[in-house]
């Protein structure tokens, strides 16, 4: 069967549109220099805020006879003989609830350090980047990559927090002792009633405490990185191409931690700017269309690992966790 003259004209010019699509969109082999530019959006970074804590200095290790052991309602500390037989007369107590049975309980409180996690999604930045072809082979392209990327990060938080309170219990054999009554102070030279000179036991409890701070907390940062690794494009089909890469990553945060809190009846406020470098990796996905010879459109994902970093002012401290930030990027790319 003879096909016509037209019909065969016509798959000539389409075969011929085909080449010319392929030739335009096709990656040139003369193309080893590659430039980016992105619009980013960050998310999954974190902050978590502290309130101050007003926790009395612990009472000593819970085993030990020779050591000096301070408490809210009391003291036992070493005496003029060093503990002679594990016992000492250089303590005190202060309220007769204080005895049980054949001890004495000594007690010391104090609120625990407490925050809470926030973040702003998404943080908003830019990426610019430069990509250097190393080999141009048949499945695609392998390059050295190097990228500048900025993120403004601001996190707030306005909400009330309950610190919590924690007590440590130190029980002491009277050994048959009758105590003084309280309130009772021994002294150093003493003599005096002696009582065992380490705790027999120590139970620690954890409870809400009756203050509540309220006011808000804020930070306002921008994290510079830098980024360095290799880097693969894949043509998929026509102007279409696969890019991914990943290797070691540098930050620099530079932030601005500000607080105003309320807790009963005293109020305080501060504000402070902290500096501080973080190493960390990344790896990232995307896609690329060629819609001209030298410009393509990029969209993709970046996962970026940098540590936590931290700052405080008058006792408020924050944490910006960068450990599990996601970037989401869409750009531009030229290449010659």
């Amino acid at each position: 069967m003879q096909v016509p003259s037209s019909h065969l004209r016509k798959l000539r010019l389409g075969a011929a549109f085909a080449a010319v699509s392929l030739t335009v969109y096709a990656q040139d082999d003369t193309d080893w220099n590659h430039f980016g530019l992105n619009f980013r959006a960050a998310y999954n970074i974190r902050a978590r805020f502290s309130v101050p804590a007003s926790f009395t200095p612990p009472p000593g290790p819970g085993a030990g006879a020779a050591l000096n052991r301070s408490y809210n309602d009391g003291f036992v500390n070493v005496d003029s003989s060093g503990n002679a037989g594990g016992k000492t007369w250089n303590w005190g107590y202060q309220n007769a609830s204080q005895i049980s049975g054949g001890d004495v309980l000594m007690h010391s409180s104090g609120q625990l350090t407490t925050g809470e996690e926030k973040s702003s999604d998404p943080n908003l930045g830019f990426d610019f980047n430069y990509i250097r072809d190393i080999g141009h082979y048949g499945w695609g392209q392998l390059g050295v990559k190097i990228a500048f990327g900025y993120t403004h990060i601001q996190i707030g938080d306005g909400d009330p927090i309950n610190p919590m309170l924690e007590t440590v219990t130190d029980k002491y054999a009277l050994d048959g002792v009758v105590p003084p009554a309280a309130p009772y102070s021994g002294s150093f030279s003493g003599p005096g009633p002696v009582i065992g000179g380490e705790p027999i036991s120590r139970s620690i409890s954890v409870a809400p405490d009756a203050s509540i701070f309220t006011g808000s907390r804020n930070i306002d940062a921008s994290l510079f990185d830098l980024r360095l690794g290799p880097s693969v494009n894949i043509p998929i089909w026509k102007g279409l191409s696969f890019q991914g890469g990943g290797g070691l990553s540098l930050g620099l945060v530079d932030s601005d931690l500000s607080f105003a809190f309320l807790s009963g009846h005293v109020q305080a406020s501060g504000d402070a700017s902290s500096t501080g470098f973080e190493v960390g990796a990344y790896a990232e996905a995307g896609f690329a269309y060629r819609f001209s010879h030298g410009i393509s459109v990029f969209t993709g994902a970046q996962f970026q690992y940098l540590g936590d970093f931290q700052q405080s002012v008058n006792g408020v401290s924050a944490q910006l966790k960068l450990g599990q930030t996601v970037f989401y990027e869409l750009g531009l790319q030229w290449q010659f």
